[in-house]
């Protein structure tokens, strides 16, 4: 079977030396980079040390992620975000294939550069999120979707099988990767002559190794709940009053943040030009683009969406666009501006976040304030929790860098103060009053009041505080807390 995997021309070789020598300089950020784990990412971390086919919030593939490279380097920040940046080079490899498929290496190369240099992207490779294999898997999945509308005889089942397996790990990866279902049934409609290649026998062997794949994460939420599902259903928060216009316009507007102005532009163009050319492949990669982006924007006017999660519908887009910019020159020169532009962003980027100090001299910590202070929090929480039985804590922010930064001290603990579940660690973690009596509670309130119905001690003891950028800081207010009322007032 033949997957075009060695197209050994120069824009191949250019494409390798750029996006290898770009991949090594956020690595070498990583290790020498200042910001602190953000919550989200030591709660992925502590994920990892106990590897499961779920968690309440996300399917089980970043904590993976998280265990093999731990495993090998031990856990450090940068060890705990190295798949991030190596997720983002293997996407673009899959970007630069399919474009080479459906055009040639020129425009390829301009695509899997143009991939790897989008502001969105220098943000997914510095950080570990569910975004990273995400995007990874559905570029595989494009790759294998072409190849599969492509190719003949037993070619196409075996890329119907890829498919499915990469169909899979996207599944395992984030939910998100549902909407290239619908894309590409949208493709499929757009591109008649690839619907009548398609045969039931393989669209049967891609669902089920699909299923087959994301089965132990379905026997999980049995198990459990279905807590994943169930979590991804309220973070959509459709209970609050309908229609939001003003959300459905920032998300719009923070789509020229995520793939950049000119990069936009030239998508939207190629999308009107799709239409009046009725160029098949530019309507086959913006067919499989509409789905992530109409369904999002709906959530977003209905209730509230942040910008990445429309991520997946670009690794197509940019391909569409640079497809149609290879073959008109103005369109060519304002790719290349897009990369120099991009380019110059990442690389203050880069610098930025390698130190703390650059990022205050020039404005930037903004970006990075989430991502500040948790290892100051961590060590003084640290020194005053000897003698106590547990950390105790009600935000799940705090706990989850706790759990990281506050290593070697007495076992962190959530506490729910409305019995509902709400997080991975109030269902897995939760305060256990029969051997957990006398606790440090950390929280970001200075007002104890949740806790007095239910401990008959709650003092005062002192705050953390740290600095999150040049004009603001976070404090932590710590209390002492005994004498849990197993029948509350």
């Amino acid at each position: 079977m033949t997957f075009h995997l060695l197209p050994f021309g120069k824009y191949w070789r250019g494409f390798l030396a750029f996006s290898l020598a770009l991949t090594a300089a956020r690595i070498l950020a990583l290790v020498f980079g200042d910001p602190n784990l953000g919550p989200d990412e030591a709660q992925y971390w502590y994920w990892s040390q106990t590897p499961a086919f779920g968690y309440y919030s996300k399917p089980p593939l970043v904590a993976w992620a998280i265990a093999a490279t731990t495993s090998v380097f031990g856990d450090a920040e940068w060890s705990v975000r190295l798949a991030a940046p190596l997720f983002q080079l293997g996407a673009a490899i899959f970007i630069f294939l399919t474009a080479r498929k459906l055009s040639d290496e020129r425009a390829a190369f301009w695509a899997g550069l143009g991939w790897l240099t989008l502001p969105g992207v220098f943000l997914s490779a510095a950080v570990i999120t569910t975004d990273g294999p995400l995007l990874f898997f559905w570029s595989a999945a494009l790759y294998f979707f072409v190849l599969w509308t492509d190719e003949k005889g037993e070619q196409r089942t075996a890329c119907a099988a890829a498919l499915g397996l990469s169909l899979g790990l996207g599944l395992l990866s984030k939910y998100a990767m549902l909407y290239f279902a619908p894309g590409a049934v949208l493709a499929l409609l757009a591109a008649p002559e690839r619907r009548r290649r398609i045969e039931f026998p393989a669209i049967a062997a891609c669902a089920s190794i699909a299923l087959i794949v994301l089965a132990p994460n379905i026997i999980w939420n049995a198990r459990n709940d279905f807590q994943t599902i169930a979590h991804t259903a309220a973070n959509a928060n459709w209970t609050q009053s309908f229609g939001h216009p003003e959300e459905l316009l920032t998300f719009l507007g923070d789509q020229f943040g995520v793939v950049g102005p000119v990069m936009l532009l030239l998508i939207i163009t190629a999308a009107a030009a799709s239409f009046r050319t009725r160029e098949a492949n530019l309507r086959l990669l913006l067919a499989i683009s509409v789905p992530a982006l109409l369904i999002v924007a709906t959530q977003a006017f209905i209730a509230r969406a942040h910008a990445n999660w429309a991520a997946v519908a670009y690794p197509s887009a940019i391909i569409a666009a640079t497809i149609f910019a290879n073959n008109l020159r103005l369109a060519s020169t304002a790719i290349k501006a897009s990369f120099g532009l991009h380019l110059i962003i990442g690389a203050g980027f880069l610098f930025a976040f390698t130190s703390y100090d650059l990022a205050d001299t020039v404005g930037a910590s903004a970006p990075f304030k989430r991502l500040r202070g948790w290892d100051s929090h961590g060590a003084d929480i640290r020194n005053l929790a000897a003698g106590y039985d547990a950390i105790l804590s009600d935000d799940r922010e705090v706990m989850g860098a706790l759990l990281y930064y506050a290593r070697g001290a007495p076992p962190v603990v959530a506490w729910n103060p409305n019995g509902r579940i709400d997080n991975h660690y109030e269902a897995f973690k939760a305060f256990d009053p029969l051997s957990e009596r006398r606790l440090l509670y950390v929280t970001t309130s200075p007002d104890p009041a949740p806790l007095n119905n239910s401990f008959t001690n709650v003092a005062p003891i002192g705050t953390s505080r740290a600095r999150m950028t040049s004009t603001r800081e976070r404090t932590l207010y710590l209390f002492e807390v005994s004498d849990y009322r197993l029948t509350r007032n």
